[in-house]
């Protein structure tokens, strides 16, 4: 049996494919929206192509305990600033996870552009110190968590690393006295209660430091891994476990040194 095709119908195949194209690409959005909400975010992910806010919320999503994937986290909030530049949070977002990877520059650069775009959201400050302080920036970080803790004065995590900050560059007694605010905010706060430990033992107060260890200790013994996850938003949870055992045996060492 032989075939014989006009042109005209060799035309009318070509425009139908394309028509059949062009609506397929016209329900990539939609279909993107319905994977989505159908818990099916890997296909939503294929299927998306121009809606930042939707690689913002995919981004979100594998950034949670419950999908963790840093690696679709980063791409996806890569993609929606790709989209939309000056979407809020999303610089923000990409620099922790930098943070996270340890590309402290990179982050840096991305909390700056943040900062630039949306001046009023307070937890830039937050990682700008904390990523200024693992660079060896003391003054720069200091200054950092000081705002960060002028926008959220209540938020124990800011004095805790404040104080970490003095330690490191070897300032015991703001160390001491930031710690010591912090825990009129949050009574009993191990991580408190260890920075001011380690400030008491830079300081020679043995006695001191023995009891602030003491109290971390006990207060750690009413927690669990999750606990500890929550203090670290942005880590991965099958590190929760680990997480929560060092810091108890880091505890315990500091403890050791007071005797």
């Amino acid at each position: 049996m032989s075939y014989t095709f006009s042109m005209r119908s060799i035309a009318s195949i070509v425009v139908t494919g394309i028509l059949l194209g062009i609506g397929l690409i016209a329900l990539h959005q939609p279909l993107a929206h319905v994977a989505y909400d159908a818990g099916l975010p890997r296909i939503a992910g294929m299927l998306n192509t121009e809606d930042a806010e939707l690689f913002s919320d995919l981004g979100e999503l594998y950034f949670s305990h419950d999908h963790y994937n840093i690696a679709l986290a980063k791409r996806f909030y890569e993609q929606s600033v790709s989209i939309d530049p000056v979407r809020q949070h999303n610089h923000y977002q990409l620099g922790r996870i930098y943070f996270l990877e340890g590309n402290y520059a990179r982050a840096l650069s991305e909390i700056d552009v943040e900062e630039r775009f949306n001046p009023s959201f307070g937890k830039t400050h937050y990682m700008k110190g904390l990523i200024l302080g693992y660079m060896g920036n003391y003054r720069e970080s200091a200054a950092a968590f000081g705002k960060f803790i002028e926008s959220d004065p209540i938020n124990w995590a800011g004095y805790n690393d404040l104080s970490w900050v003095y330690f490191s560059a070897g300032d015991f007694v703001s160390a001491k006295q930031t710690a010591e605010i912090g825990l009129g905010y949050a009574a009993g706060n191990p991580w408190l209660l260890n920075s001011l430990g380690v400030a008491e033992l830079g300081l020679n107060d043995k006695a001191r430091a023995h009891t602030a260890f003491q109290q971390a200790l006990a207060s750690l013994e009413t927690m669990g891994p999750s606990d500890w996850g929550r203090a670290y938003p942005g880590n991965d949870p099958r590190i929760y476990d680990e997480g929560f055992r060092s810091m108890k045996e880091s505890l315990e060492t500091n403890l050791a040194k007071t005797r």
